[in-house]
């Protein structure tokens, strides 16, 4: 077995050794002539001091206390805030970048391959962008003479709702984003119009302001969407409140996929983005830079003391940084594809290094210290090098064989070059021991000994994932049963990704379904279900891994040809739970940070993914597919917790399988037996929100003096409140709803005739009791009597007033 040796600061053969190679012993190589042959210790390394600023606010900015205005400008956001939105912008992406597949084949980036699929994208933007310029300007001429002031909140509805545009001459992605942006305008006609009648101000004006404000960002927003198809990552639209700033940047949880309490033999999560900017952060930076007009009041004329809404339009053609690590990785495959065992390959590494840290927003940390890459570089040139020698080639390249390269090839639509195999191989090992190292705490970065062994593992780690299980130690090989790898696609494209070149088939019952979640928090049964699928059936299961640059998206686009089943909605985060329950096999998964599984628009380097593919045509229902927005959107709730004025919102969506099963149930008389139980799984669903913060609970708060917002408000609340809020909203919604069944349940079923996928039902509760201790504990005011009747559930007695409402199709609140 090989053996690398050392001790102290001395990785030279000597008599200690300082960790084991994770190789298997089957190759038949001699260890003592392989030693001889490796290349020279690397050079004793050193520490740079760490002493760069992540915080993007200046260092007085917690003693600052917050304005009038930047209280209304978080009121803003939230208003703006609308996820439906965030999906059909990266529809669009997904659109715009098919456009151009569709006429572009070659994925290597050069200028003139840019400046082609620019024309591409911007000839299939430009009616988006049109059709969402004449909505504005029309409805801009509509409300200009207005007396806005003198419409109650169900008139103004109305009047906008009429002023909708009956049809749009664009495609369907693009429909749904200019419908996005109609929801938008009509949220700030709305918003700007109640903020004006609380103060007493005219409001037709700020209206108008508002609108050619959002008029102005929609350019600028879809330009950064051509930055996104032709393979560039853009900065978001400029926020320049420093107290959104800190709202957009501080809502990530950081916390790990923790359902899974069996052997934890696992891999260390994830924690760099895939794409440093990717479709959500692009809708959030739109959002923050609309609630900067809203709040900050532009008039009419575009006039503003305290917003430069020119901000927003800078830095529109992207970075170039994914295009440089493709062209990076393509030079590191071509070095590795010419190399003999003799030449060094520390230089061919160390070019590489540096470009992959800047992709990745963990690397930052390493960038500044040249000794560490200098050390990564020799040292993984040191156990590489070996591998491009003939004697070991050799058998590595019939060992990929036999784990099934020929048989990947023939499944895939451009086959894999044989003579690429070893070397996207080893790239690939480089490239993940990298950013596994770049993911380690500060701590082992700081120390030679402990940044060695971080090293070690992350190399351990590369092998075990990339390499034939034949040449793997034992201990440390991931899914002996399974027996596969993950082999590189696109590799050297911008939007490279990693396919495991196994597809286990197993058979998906329903208790295993209902225990795995997948992203929202949303069970993978109701996922199924909402495509129309009957659990249990048999399915093949195909798994996917993310490296940077990888969208979701792109590999269901890429995909789709082999996979005539995949879509986004059924490309699932492959936790170490998913993996043990589904293929009895958890060290196949990766555990993530929570802000990696909130949704299907942001993912990490290395995370992986799963999609289920039925093996039997009997497993799917014939519930109709209608509308394609939300067509396959499983059953679930959303919540919103309104501190400010005590209220309290909770819908529930079914999805359209669900929704046709419940109607029957009502037309049959059986409302009650079919409803209540459907509404306490999905409550039940959302009630783990309240632990596991994901997206669905939203609490609106106001911003007391002095006072700094925090993300992730539940948080900050006591265990024992949470646990006495969650009961409390059970015990005022339940009996509203069993009341609306007994009276009229026949809405539902009609609601479920419409041609609109799905059917929303909403809980209203008004004059909710107790707001103001939510409030106070916000502030962390609680005082002792308070935190008495909290721990004593007595805190929450009173019942609001309340009203359910149901609604064709998917509303979020």
């Amino acid at each position: 077995m090989t053996i690398i040796q050392g001790q102290g600061n001395d990785y030279s053969p000597g008599a200690q050794p300082f960790w084991e190679a994770p190789f298997a012993e089957t190759l038949g190589i001699d260890a003592d002539r392989e030693t001889e042959e490796a290349s020279s210790r690397p050079d004793s390394v050193g520490f740079l001091p760490w002493t760069e600023d992540f915080s993007p606010f200046t260092e007085a900015e917690g003693t600052e206390s917050i304005s009038e205005t930047e209280t209304l400008l978080n009121e803003a956001y939230d208003a703006m805030r609308d996820e439906a939105f965030d999906e059909a912008l990266g529809e669009l992406l997904a659109e715009a970048e098919q456009s151009i597949a569709d006429r572009f084949s070659e994925e290597t980036p050069t200028p003139s391959a840019a400046f082609e699929k620019e024309r591409i994208a911007e000839n299939y933007l430009s009616p988006v962008r049109i059709a969402s310029e004449q909505y504005l300007d029309q409805l801009l001429e509509a409300l200009s003479g207005q007396d806005l002031e003198s419409f109650r909140d169900e008139q103004l509805d109305e009047y906008l709702d009429r002023l909708d545009p009956s049809t749009l001459e664009v495609s369907i992605a693009g429909e749904d984003f200019v419908r996005g942006i109609i929801r938008k305008a009509k949220g700030a006609v709305k918003f700007v119009v109640g903020a004006a009648k609380k103060v007493g101000k005219v409001a037709g004006g700020l209206v108008l302001g508002a609108l050619k404000a959002l008029k102005r960002l929609v350019s600028p927003l879809l330009k950064r969407v051509l930055s996104f198809a032709i393979g560039r990552l853009p900065l978001p639209l400029q926020a320049p409140a420093r107290l959104l700033s800190r709202r957009i940047l501080g809502e990530e949880e950081l916390e790990l996929e923790d359902e899974y309490e069996g052997d934890r033999h696992t891999e260390d999560f994830a924690a760099s983005p895939a794409m440093s900017v990717d479709p959500e952060t692009l809708a959030e930076s739109f959002d923050a830079a609309l609630a900067e007009a809203l709040a900050y009041g532009e008039t009419e004329a575009g006039e503003s003391e305290t917003f430069d809404l020119e901000e927003s339009f800078e830095s529109t053609d992207g970075s170039r940084e994914l295009e440089a690590l493709a062209e990076a990785r393509g030079r590191l495959i071509t070095a590795l594809q010419g190399a003999r065992g003799s030449d060094d390959l520390s230089p061919a590494i160390e070019q590489f290094v540096p470009v992959l840290l800047a992709a990745l927003r963990t690397g930052i940390r390493i960038v500044g210290r040249p000794r560490v890459v200098g050390f990564l570089a020799k040292y993984l040139a040191q156990l590489i090098s070996k591998w491009v020698d003939p004697k070991l080639a050799r058998p590595l390249s019939s060992a990929i064989v036999d784990t099934g390269l020929r048989l990947v090839s023939l499944e895939q639509e451009e086959l894999e070059r044989e003579d690429e195999a070893i070397p996207v191989l080893l790239a690939n090992t480089i490239e993940d021991t990298v950013r596994g190292l770049a993911e380690s705490e500060d701590y082992e970065l700081e120390d030679e000994d402990l940044m060695h062994f971080a090293a070690v593992r992350s190399f351990e780690r590369a092998v075990a994932s990339n390499f034939p299980g034949s040449l793997v130690r034992d201990e440390i090989r991931k899914a002996p049963a399974l027996g596969g790898r993950f082999v590189g696609r696109r590799v050297r494209s911008t939007r490279p990704y990693r396919r495991y070149n196994r597809a286990p088939e197993v058979e998906v019952k329903s208790d295993a379904a209902d225990r795995v979640k997948t992203f929202g928090g949303i069970t993978l049964g109701a996922s199924l279900r909402a495509v129309g699928l009957r659990v249990p059936f048999k399915a093949r299961i195909h798994i996917f891994q993310a490296t940077v640059g990888t969208s979701l998206r792109r590999i269901a686009s890429l995909e789709r040809t082999r996979l005539r089943g995949i879509s986004l909605a059924q490309l699932h985060p492959l936790t170490p739970r998913a993996a043990a329950l589904l293929l009895r096999e958890p060290s196949l998964g990766v555990a993530v940070p929570q802000v990696f599984l909130r949704s299907r628009q942001r993912v990490a380097a290395g995370q992986r993914f799963y999609y289920i593919e039925p093996l039997n045509a009997a497993t799917t229902t014939t519930a109709p597919r209608r509308n394609r927005s939300t067509t396959s959107t499983p059953t679930q709730a959303w919540l919103v917790i309104d501190t400010i004025t005590s209220r309290i919102t909770c819908a529930f969506y079914f999805s359209e399988p669900d929704a046709q099963r419940i109607a029957e149930g009502v037309r049959a008389g059986r409302g009650t037996a079919a409803l209540v139980p459907a509404i306490t799984a999905a409550w039940d669903g959302l009630a783990e929100s309240f632990n596991k913060p994901n997206g669905r609970i939203r609490i609106m708060k106001e911003f007391e003096e002095g006072e700094e917002f925090v993300g992730a408000a539940l948080k900050r609340l006591m265990p024992v409140l949470v646990a006495a809020l969650r009961k409390a909203i059970k015990s005022w919604i339940m009996p509203l709803i069993t009341e609306w069944i007994r009276q009229k349940a026949a809405e539902f079923g009609r609601a479920a005739a419409d041609p609109r996928s799905g059917v929303t039902v909403t809980v209203s509760l008004a004059n909710v009791p107790a707001m103001q201790v939510v409030r106070q504990a916000l502030n962390g005011q609680l005082g002792l009597a308070t935190i008495k009747s909290v721990v004593s559930g007595d805190v929450f007695r009173g019942v609001p007033t309340g009203a359910v409402n149901v609604t064709p199709g998917l509303k979020r609140p």
